[in-house]
């Protein structure tokens, strides 16, 4: 059970940190600019830092596109994998509903943001890609001390060049349809991001083939 309470508390964090962080910039009335950039440090740090607990007990997931990747490489089985992704799925819901009582919301509200643009599509197919890639890479080349803080600087920095602001998780979107701070989603943009979030998990396998170190006997 160790590693499915893993990936809870691992994705868990993730959106309590940027629905939080939504919250809080509001709060302060932080101009759009310097509150972006709060939010990308925010989520970037406690990725780096969840990642660097979870990893050795779950592999630090938190994303279903990773874990769907990992299925189809057969690094994981069926069954582990998709209790994965519905633990994903929950800690996403439940860090939006504990950021939103530490900001004296109500528990459970419709995120109102509209997302979903033709831009917004592709900065996610990028997103997504970027992220897969990088795990995918290190984890090929047993550099797996160095997937915490490149998947953290990836996050942060997709916040800042990505028209998206770099959501790149199934899951994560999932839970941020459910606050209505900044950092929320409509939910009528939920299904068009997971889209271009499948996209770039599509894109990231393909350039892995060609770019991994080790012959591909799993796939």
């Amino acid at each position: 059970m160790s590693k499915y309470l893993a990936e809870l508390l691992g994705t868990f964090l993730i959106v309590l940190t940027v629905a939080g962080a939504g919250h809080m910039v509001f709060l302060l009335g932080a101009d759009e600019t310097v509150g972006l950039a709060a939010i990308a440090g925010a989520v970037g740090l406690v990725l780096f830092v969840a990642i660097s607990m979870f990893q050795s007990i779950s592999g630090a997931h938190f994303n279903p596109v990773v874990t769907i990747a990992f299925g189809i490489r057969r690094q994981i089985d069926l069954k582990t994998g998709f209790v994965y992704v519905a633990m994903q799925l929950l800690g996403a819901f439940l860090g939006a509903v504990v950021a939103n009582l530490m900001f004296g919301v109500y528990a459970v509200a419709a995120g109102t943001v509209q997302r979903l643009t033709t831009q917004t599509f592709v900065g996610e197919i990028v997103a997504t890609a970027g992220l897969l890639l990088i795990v995918l890479l290190l984890v090929d080349q047993e550099k797996l001390s160095l997937i915490a803080p490149s998947i953290g600087a990836w996050v942060a920095a997709g916040h800042l060049f990505t028209s998206s602001t770099s959501f790149a998780n199934p899951a994560v979107t999932f839970g941020r349809a459910f606050t209505d701070a900044v950092t929320g989603i409509n939910f009528a943009s939920v299904p068009g991001f997971v889209i271009g979030q499948l996209i770039g998990a599509g894109v990231a396998l393909t350039l892995f083939y060609f770019l991994s170190t080790k012959k591909e006997q799993n796939v």
